[in-house]
């Protein structure tokens, strides 16, 4: 039996066609949105480190982080001063670093990519044998896609922050539907309240005409001598 392709959809973010499985729901500025990994991440500078993509339960210390010079992403100073040391060896690891972030660093730069119909991705890189990235085949098809490693780590990170924010959509919208409860039920009393004012006014207002009109009967029957 033949497995069948997940249908593509749009980001609402980029407009790119994704996988829908590709795609993150997140509450994003009061809406629901679906964003492809790349927008989740790019959308939500702050919440994650650029470099090791570690999600953040709490920001880290000052002394222990380096904040972009661009946006408000925040990275370890740990993997900031690593890969500076990697990508210049003459530079002291003690040194400070002025650090932007890779999109800052390049507007095309994308957290996230598959690729597809690439024959090496069907067996294991060098990198894999060494302990480093390993590309991982999606499925053994013509137009199978894979990510590596790195990849992953990505896709998991956009992964937990979009659960992140669907929890606090949750959150909020439960205490919000506490809220109108609420406020229903105290509309429904007050609705109940004037019902039962309105009727004691009528009430009341029958017992009225009704002692005048035996009034004017009485009187009507009384001899006129009288």
């Amino acid at each position: 039996m033949k497995r069948s392709q997940p249908s593509p959809a749009s980001c609402n973010g980029c407009g790119a066609e994704q996988p829908s499985l590709l795609l993150h729901n997140v509450r994003y500025r009061a809406h629901h949105r679906r964003f492809c990994t790349n927008c989740v991440l790019k959308n939500h500078q702050g919440l994650f480190c650029p470099i090791c993509f570690d999600v953040y339960d709490d920001s880290p210390p000052p002394h222990l982080r380096l904040m972009c010079l661009k946006c408000p992403s925040i990275a370890h100073r740990s993997c900031v001063v690593a890969a500076t040391t990697t990508t210049n060896s003459n530079a002291p690891s003690s040194s400070p670093v002025s650090f932007q972030c890779p999109p800052c660093t390049d507007p095309k730069f994308s957290y996230f990519k598959v690729n597809s119909n690439e024959p090496s991705l069907n067996k294991p890189t060098n990198g894999g044998e060494n302990g480093g990235p390993v590309a991982i085949p999606a499925q053994n098809a013509p137009n199978s896609r894979a990510i590596d490693i790195e990849s992953a780590k990505v896709l998991v990170a956009a992964a937990r922050i979009a659960a992140a924010s669907m929890c606090k959509a949750a959150a909020a919208a439960r205490i919000d539907a506490e809220r109108r409860a609420k406020e229903a039920a105290l509309a429904r009393k007050k609705a109940r309240e004037a019902l039962e004012h309105v009727a004691y006014i009528v009430a009341k207002e029958r017992d009225a005409k009704g002692a005048s009109t035996d009034q004017r009967a009485f009187l009507a029957k009384m001899p006129a001598s009288m």
